[in-house]
């Protein structure tokens, strides 16, 4: 638990094969997001949105926070919960992190034609994507990539 907190957030400009967006509908996406992150969370230290995307377009929309969670396994389910309506989810399954105390869960959504959309929650951050042209799969392995480049622990 102590080594997952305290955690500091940022998002870099590239990760993997994702190049971080700055166009100023991305950029109102991410002010959107960010907003929304810090309502359901309001104890949180840190909030991060962006959106990355690839030269063949699969997009990847990356938001969460920092701060101590107590409870990562229900906090990863709540976070699933909150988004099922906007992007009309199917029920979450839980994705092995192999990391202990950190868990993860992903979803099929049905907006903007086909989404996944994963969440990897541990004692000190969340960090959930919404992904593009991406099998649920791939998406879980490419949220644990992301998380290891946008947050930092101790």
């Amino acid at each position: 638990m102590w080594e997952q907190y305290p955690a500091d957030a940022a998002l870099p400009p590239l990760v993997a094969d994702l190049t971080l967006r700055d166009d100023a509908r991305s950029k109102a996406t991410a002010n959107q997001l960010t907003t929304e992150v810090r309502e359901a969370n309001l104890l949180a230290e840190d909030v991060f949105a962006g959106v990355y995307d690839t030269g063949d377009g699969k997009r990847v929309t990356v938001f969460g926070t920092t701060g101590f969670r107590l409870s990562p396994e229900a906090d990863a389910e709540d976070e699933m919960t909150r988004l099922t309506d906007t992007y009309r989810l199917d029920p979450s399954e839980p994705v092995e992190t192999g990391v202990r105390g950190r868990h993860a869960r992903c979803a099929k959504g049905h907006t903007d034609g086909g989404v996944v959309v994963c969440t990897s929650v541990d004692h000190g951050s969340i960090t959930t994507a919404v992904f593009t042209r991406l099998s649920v799969d791939d998406s879980a392995r490419l949220l644990e990539v992301l998380r290891g480049q946008i947050v930092t622990n101790g």
